[in-house]
């Protein structure tokens, strides 16, 4: 019999997994916007991986614990960097092309915290939507399902995953059962008020995961990019770690060299480190820029970047500054996973940000994220095309039967901003306990069976942010991303 699988999330990891399965079953790909929406797209940096002559997985594993605070989970994080070379060689076997150099060699990029330059990228600063556009342009016995906001797992009497429940393109609640079910949802940026994020990404599986009582771990750990483009106050993108692997530094606006005598690296110090020194300077007044002066070649380079600058209405031309500042970009937690992307919960995977594999560590190396979604996409298929197919559909009661419980939310630029305040860079006991005596004033933990798609995506960002709140609560030490303050 042709297993039933049902993919949730349309980016790089949902997309490669659908990828892998669909010869052999039939995949559903659920996504909550169009097959475009997703951080994949938006991935400027690159894919870190070891595959120059000089360069060992040995030294990338070092990188990447060294970034991750040595809190990672050293089995999965080995299995990262020794697989990712492989993996990487077969995708460029069949079709992929990276950026090469002059001599018609792959280039290399350098990013902070790496050694060496490692960095594949594809036509510059577009590597996330170059890889994702060519993982989904070989989709083509997969049903899409799109502009669809998935709400709940579907749990049998077993405590096994036998589908989710959605909200369709008009706003009905839809059930599809399968044999595996894939949450490759992304990460919790739609919970700031400045993120790099998709706008599509509202920390949905993990809330799916806390609702139904599956297990997660590491939430605290949330990374703020240090250069997201600002104007007026708002965020209009990420500007890569690539710009400042390229020569740009941190100035303010009389041209002080920020980083300077502030970390060994500089302006390639890892991102907690740039985003709390940041964060203090904006305290302090002052305004923050990347100078890009000394990078050679800025728009060829970088024509994402470039672009996003010319449409915003940037000056960078005459004035070689960017205007940046720290924003929410991705969560080294998520829903605990096993190293074939097994959760908690029977015939439940996860892959990608949504997943806690524990090779970030308390801090993501940069350009590791597109290399996690590779590498694991290839376990979890793997895992589930060995596996047994799961026993009994049941429609989930919970959801079938409207619960008399209240259910009553924030507004959602006032939790953006509480967030901010409580769970954002740098972080004190008072405000987390704070923040947790706020939400109580709300009821978002069940989910009734006429909501909007709009109060459905604000409960979800209500349930993580509890979770991040408590999670931070719990770890009273500073390490990598987590940053209390003493009182």
């Amino acid at each position: 019999m042709v297993k039933e699988i049902v993919v949730v999330g349309s980016g790089l990891a949902g997309s490669m997994v659908a990828h892998f399965l669909q010869e052999t079953c039939h995949v559903t790909v659920i996504c909550k916007g169009g097959k475009a929406n997703s951080n994949s797209m938006l991935a400027q940096g690159g894919i870190a991986v070891a595959l120059r002559e000089d360069d060992t997985f040995q030294s990338h594993l070092k990188n990447t614990l060294e970034a991750g605070s040595f809190y990672n989970d050293r089995k999965n994080t080995a299995l990262l960097v020794k697989t990712g070379p492989k993996v990487i060689k077969e995708l460029i076997s069949q079709g992929l092309t990276f950026d090469q150099d002059e001599t018609g060699h792959l280039a290399y990029g350098l990013e902070g915290a790496h050694d060496i330059p490692r960095i594949l990228h594809a036509k510059g600063d577009q590597t996330g939507q170059v890889v994702t556009e060519f993982s989904q342009s070989r989709l083509d016995k997969v049903d899409w399902i799109e502009h669809a906001q998935v709400i709940d797992l579907l749990v049998n009497e077993l405590g096994q995953c036998t589908g989710v429940t959605y909200l369709d393109q008009r706003n009905q609640l839809q059930q599809i059962n399968g044999d595996k079910i894939i949450l490759a949802t992304g990460g919790v940026g739609g919970l700031f008020p400045l993120s790099s994020n998709d706008l599509t990404v509202t920390g949905v599986g993990i809330a799916l995961a806390k609702r139904n009582q599956v297990e997660v771990k590491d939430l605290e750990f949330v990374q703020f990019h240090p250069t997201l483009l600002t104007k007026n106050g708002k965020c209009y993108g990420l500007v890569s770690e690539a710009v400042r692997g390229a020569g740009a530094v941190l100035v303010d606006e009389t041209g002080r060299l920020i980083m300077k005598d502030r970390h060994v690296r500089q302006d390639l110090a890892p991102r907690d480190v740039i985003s709390r020194i940041l964060s203090q300077e904006l305290e302090q007044g002052h305004d923050i820029y990347l100078d890009i002066s000394k990078v050679e070649n800025f728009e060829k380079k970088f024509p994402q970047i470039t672009a996003n600058l010319f449409k915003q209405g940037i000056p960078f031309q005459t004035t070689n500054k960017i205007p940046v500042r720290p924003g929410a970009h991705f969560i080294m937690g998520g829903i605990l996973t096993d190293s074939y992307g097994q959760t908690s919960m029977p015939n439940l995977y996860a892959v990608g940000e949504v997943a806690c594999t524990g090779v970030h560590g308390a801090n993501r190396l940069a350009s590791n994220s597109l290399l996690e979604c590779l590498v694991f996409a290839t376990r979890v298929s793997e895992h589930i095309l060995q596996a047994s197919q799961s026993v009994s559909i049941a429609k989930n009661e919970r959801l079938v039967k409207k619960q008399p419980e209240k259910f009553h939310l924030p507004n959602k630029e006032l939790l953006q901003d509480r967030a901010w305040q409580a769970i954002g860079i740098e972080r004190k006991r008072t405000d987390l306990i704070d923040f947790l005596h706020w939400l109580s004033g709300y009821h978002y933990t069940y989910i009734p069976t006429d909501l909007t798609k709009q109060e459905a995506e604000l409960a979800d960002l209500c349930c993580v942010a509890e979770e991040i709140a408590r999670a931070a609560l719990a770890r009273p030490i500073s390490i990598g991303a987590h940053f209390i303050k003493g009182e």
